[in-house]
This record gives structure tokens, sequence and C-alpha cells, in this order.
């Protein structure tokens, strides 16, 4: 099942055979009275408001662009190392471009028969990782060579996360599975139960001190020890609620953010919540509603919320800063800081400006030929901030 909205990012992950059956003949019924769900999902049609008036003169400029092959629909996620951005397109093209100027360095082709890029890309001791609609997890070396390519248990849906011990992969039946860097090799498998219905967003799990921190359609976030399997700790983002399997969807999506304290992460009908890096212990949390994950910087957690309004949290205490309807109503598909602001992206192509410290609308710019499916990404320094395009282009975007 996809969305009404055709810029959405999300479709919902059928997790059985009894579900399936039962989604086919009910699902359209069931959507129709639901609304809980955003209207793009099936819920009540809310109107879209005109947008606020910016306040300040904050402008876009697009640093360089580059074509990576035909139009897309997908959640390929860039890569930035060393001074490089990565990027691939579904039918298997990895690109390597400079970051400063995105002239392309290199250009790969993944082998043939291993199906579609579906998760990627991810960049680390010396690998250049993707995953593929048919459960392949594919490494090259930094010359585009194959270095090994391992079977997982379903299709591969986000990034993988790289330490010097393992590739951790997540897959679409929720399954995180640990791969040897140097040859591929199962090390080990969490296996938990999906809920009936799941968001099929990508949750990408990271690397911080040597630990993976993952999110999960259940509403958890675990810390795990990449070398073995072993959950130092597990979270609650947020918990079920409601009657219906679709009003119980509570996945954990995008990115969690980090700093030398916390580790904070959000999740779809649920909760932004913040909690102590080593122990796991709940530092505070607020209920937001998103499909994007948080950002984080020295004062403030911020994120944008289904229906389009963008807060800012004390990082410290989670009281609110501010709060701006800033989309009115319009679904956000991608957050970044860029510079002074938080920008976000919605689901036509536009980038908002956001003042951090105030929570004024600074600028507004680009549009519909940089709609994407995949968020935002910025570069090591901040300095830029990547958009992978529908229309298959990487580009290199400023704020200022």
């Amino acid at each position: 099942m996809t969305p009404r909205n055709s810029g959405a990012t999300m479709t919902l992950n059928l997790a059985s055979p009894i579900a399936r059956g039962l989604v086919a003949g009910l699902t359209l019924a069931a959507l129709a009275g639901c609304s809980s769900m955003p209207s793009w999902l099936g819920g009540t049609e809310k109107k879209v408001l005109p947008l606020p008036a910016v306040t300040g003169s904050a402008t876009t400029s697009v640093a360089w662009q580059a074509a990576i092959g035909s139009k897309q629909l997908s959640a390929l996620v860039p890569a930035v190392a060393n001074g490089r951005v990565y990027v691939a397109h579904p039918t298997g093209t990895v690109l390597v471009l400079d970051e400063k100027s995105g002239a392309v360095s290199n250009r790969f082709q993944v082998p043939a028969g291993k199906g579609n890029l579906s998760g990627g890309v991810a960049v680390g001791s010396d690998l250049i990782v993707v995953g593929t609609s048919k459960a392949e997890v594919i490494a090259l070396d930094m010359t585009g060579a194959t270095r090994w390519s391992s079977r997982v248990s379903s299709e591969v849906v986000s990034p993988a996360a790289i330490f010097d011990d393992a590739v951790l992969v997540v897959g679409g039946d929720g399954g995180i599975t640990a791969l040897d860097p140097k040859t591929g090799d199962r090390k080990w498998t969490i296996q938990r139960q999906l809920p009936a219905l799941t968001v099929r967003s990508s949750a990408i799990p990271i690397a911080v001190r040597g630990a993976a921190f993952v999110g999960t359609a259940q509403g958890k976030l675990l810390a795990l020890d990449p070398s073995n399997g072993t959950v130092g700790w597990e979270a609650t983002v947020a918990t079920p609620k409601g009657a219906s399997e679709l009003e119980r969807l509570v996945d954990v999506v995008g990115r969690p953010v980090v700093d030398a304290e916390r580790v904070c992460a959000s999740a779809y009908q649920g909760r932004v919540a913040c909690f102590d890096l080593i122990r796991g212990t709940l530092l505070w949390s607020r209920d937001v509603s998103t499909l994007t994950g948080p950002q984080i910087d020295a004062r403030a957690v911020y994120v944008a919320d289904d229906k389009g309004v963008a807060q800012a949290f004390d990082k410290s205490t989670g009281g609110t800063l501010w709060k701006q309807d800033v989309l009115a109503g319009r679904r956000a598909t991608g957050t970044a800081l860029m510079g002074d602001f938080l920008a976000i992206q919605d689901a036509e192509g536009t980038l908002h400006l956001v003042e951090r410290t105030t929570g004024k609308i600074a600028g507004r710019g680009l549009g519909e030929s940089f709609l994407s499916d995949a968020g935002l990404v910025q570069t090591a320094d901040g300095a830029l901030t990547l958009i992978q395009t529908r229309s298959g282009q990487v580009a290199a975007v400023t704020a200022r």
C-alpha cells in the first residue's frame, strides 16, 4: 500500500501473510474513518494553509549539482567521508564526488543480478557498503572492486553502520545483522517479531564510541555491542496506543543524534526522547509524532512533526524554546542544521530556513526539481547540505 500523496516517503510494510490478507480487504474502509492518521496516509483530509510569511532575509544557493542516473523513487542516502561524497542510484551506479566541487572522481557499478539498491550508502574501514531489494549486502573497495557480497534475511532498507569489526545492517523484517567487514560472513543476528503494520521508513543505525544505536519498529532504541550483539541497554521512545494497527504504529524513524552525554531519537505517533548515552536512562521526553529524525546542537534538540510544525526543546530539560508552524500542514521530508538555521524540506521540494535561536522563518528556497525521498545529509564541516533528488541528481546546498 502506498500513501495517497505522491511525495510521500513512507509505505506500510505488511509483516505477515495474515496481515496482508486482512489489509487487502479492509484497509480502504479503515482508513476512511481514521482521523488520527495524516491525510496523505489515508486520514481525514486537512486543509493545507498558505505558507507563513518569511520574516528574514536568508537565502539558499546550490553550490554544485551532479547527475546520478534517471528519475528515481528511493530512500538512498548520500554518505560523506574524507572529503568525498558517495551516492548511489537504485539501478546499481555508485558515484564518488569531490565534496567541495561536486566533480566526479569515480563511477562504479554494482554487479548485476543482486536486485535494485535499496539501502545505503555507508562508508568506512575502506569499504563502500550498499544493500539491495533482494537482501544482498555488497561491499566495494575504494577502487570499485567487489570485496564481498553477503545475503541477509530481507531487503536492506537503510544505510549500514560500519565498525572496525562489524558491518551492521537493518532489514525490512526488523532483523539486525552484523557481518564481518573483511569477509562478509555473518557474525550475529537479532530478530524481533514485527507488528502487523510498520512504517516503511529508514531507521538508520549509527556508530558512536564503539557502540551501535538502532531504532526499531516497536518504538525502542537499542544500544548494542557490534562485536557480539549484546544489548547494553534498551529504552522506550514510544508506546503503542489505540485499538487499530494503524493507530499503534510507533516506529522509531530517521537517524538518532548524540552529543557527549545523551542520545536522542523520535518516533512516529510517539515522542522525541533523550537518554543517557551510557546507561540508557530517560532524561526527558515530549509527545511529538514525526517521520524524520531529530537534530541537536549545543543548546537544543529540534524536530519537525508530521503536521509541519517545527519545535526546539532545551536539550538538558526538554522545555519548549519555540514552536513554529513553518510548513502549515505540509509534510516534512528531511531536516538539517545549516549555519544559523534549522533547514526543513517539504514534500514539494521547498527548503524552509528557521532561525535556531528564535524560531523565526528566515528564508525559503529551492522547489519541485529538488523533491527528495531521502532527507538531508550534512557534510562533515556543516558547510554543505546534500539532497538526493527524485530527478536523479545530487545537489549541495548552502544557506546564509
